[in-house]
């Protein structure tokens, strides 16, 4: 009997986790759901990627993408966005989207990880989900 429960409790964890998505799987975001960064600068610039992954955790959900402490895009499950900032020091971050509604917007999460760009570079990052919470990380996932 506790193998069946323990099995079980693994299996309802495992439900809960995302799966990350190759960047040529996932689909842009829509451009009504992206508001900066989308211009080349006219001084050296980097490009910043964001993919969320594939899963059901937060399904149905916009997360907040943020860019230096502001909203830059609003992202769903399977979605990427790029960004193209001047090149140098910048925070990504991701949250709850203040737009959305019900389970979505109970909280005030946001989370981010900081940036360097040198002119030219691709920096990726990921947003997904265990059932520990929503986070954004430096990625390898092309």
């Amino acid at each position: 009997m506790k193998l069946i429960v323990g099995a079980l409790a693994v299996a309802l964890l495992a439900g809960c986790s995302t799966t990350p998505i190759p960047l040529g799987q996932a689909t842009p975001v829509p451009k009504d759901r992206v508001f900066s960064h989308q211009v080349e600068p006219s001084e050296p610039f980097g490009t910043i990627v964001v993919a969320r992954d594939t899963g059901s955790m937060g399904g149905g959900c916009f997360l907040a993408v943020y860019l230096d402490g502001e909203v830059a895009a609003r992202i769903d499950t399977g979605e990427v966005v790029k960004f193209r900032v001047p090149a140098g020091d910048h925070l990504v971050g991701m949250g709850i989207d203040k737009k959305g509604g019900g389970l979505c917007s109970f909280t005030d999460m946001l989370k981010e990880q900081s940036a360097s760009l040198k002119p030219g570079q691709v920096r990726l990052f990921r947003v997904g989900g265990d059932q520990a919470g929503f986070d954004i990380r430096p990625s390898s996932i092309k």
